[in-house]
């Protein structure tokens, strides 16, 4: 077996899927399909079978699922020392950020961190997801979390705020008795914490959308009230902060990179350059106050 079959028995075993497993490896469903029942057919095969929930390793798959880890191990951090390897500022770097976090707050200072570093091959993805520095995925990370791996390095930042928001002409023209909330899914005793802390516990639920970026967009419309990240809606001049609403803290930002990357230049610039950033909009990101982006 080549590194490549040892790769499509550990994506598909993870994903439990055909259609995850070509995600994954970006090819195409019909790839996978075929290599499996490939691989399959060998002598010492099945590797995985199917069931009701998915694909399963057989205890050949596992022994190949257990070899495909350490391999994988093995190749990402050859990769991560092998990004690590210039000294200068100078070579490959990739960041990862919010997608939100880019469009409302940082896309400018990436961009002049580009500039500032010309020689620098910058790369930012803008994934929401937590992404592995361990498999490589990123050079650095700048998310928010609870508890992120011990084992990166970095720095801790600060928690950023949410509250409570309308369209200021939804407000202005709209009844006490007819005000609605756009709400998120699946979070019932969490947001009804937030209704009984907000001005207007017993406004009823007109929608719920599940992602932040469409309840931000339904807000903007003025279709009713809802929960924002400060940073998006206090500087917004469409949008008003409900009077009287909490801001309350949630998560805090880390920016954090592989101890294999940590030492070089590149990291060292990106880190302090983004931590700066990042300090400069603490007031709008934790609700204290209006920020010029402008400056």
């Amino acid at each position: 077996m080549e590194w490549s079959d040892y790769q499509l028995v550990l994506a598909v075993a993870r994903e439990k899927s055909l259609r995850g497993a070509a995600r994954n490896l970006g090819v195409n469903h019909a790839t996978v399909s075929r290599r499996l029942q490939q691989l399959n057919k060998e002598p010492s095969g099945p590797f995985l079978q199917k069931s009701s929930t998915g694909y399963w390793p057989t205890k050949a798959g596992q022994t190949i699922v257990e070899a495909a880890e350490k391999m994988e191990q093995i190749s990402d951090e050859a990769g991560r020392k092998q990004r690590a390897a210039g000294r200068n500022l100078s070579g490959p770097l990739s960041i990862s950020i919010p997608a939100l976090v880019l469009q409302h707050l940082l896309i400018n200072d990436v961009s002049a961190f580009g500039q500032q570093h010309p020689e620098i091959d910058l790369t930012v993805d803008s994934t929401d997801r937590f992404v592995d520095l361990d498999r490589a995925e990123a050079d650095i990370v700048l998310r928010a979390a609870d508890s992120p791996p011990e084992h990166w390095v970095g720095r801790r930042l600060f928690p950023y705020s949410l509250s409570v928001y309308a369209h200021k002409d939804y407000l202005a023209n709209t009844a006490t008795h007819d005000l609605q909330w756009i709400a998120p899914p699946g979070e019932q005793q969490r947001w009804q914490s937030w209704l009984e802390q907000s001005p207007y516990p017993d406004a009823a639920i007109s929608m719920t959308i599940t992602t932040i970026a469409g309840r931000f967009a339904a807000l903007k419309h003025g279709l009713g009230m809802g929960r924002a990240a400060c940073f998006m809606a206090d500087k917004d001049p469409d949008l008003v902060r409900l009077p009287g609403a909490p801001v309350i803290e949630v998560e805090t930002f880390w920016l954090l990179c592989h101890p294999d990357f940590a030492r070089t230049a590149r990291a060292k610039a990106a880190l302090a350059y983004f931590a700066e950033a990042m300090t400069s909009y603490r007031s709008l990101l934790q609700g204290n106050g209006q920020h010029d982006l402008n400056t």
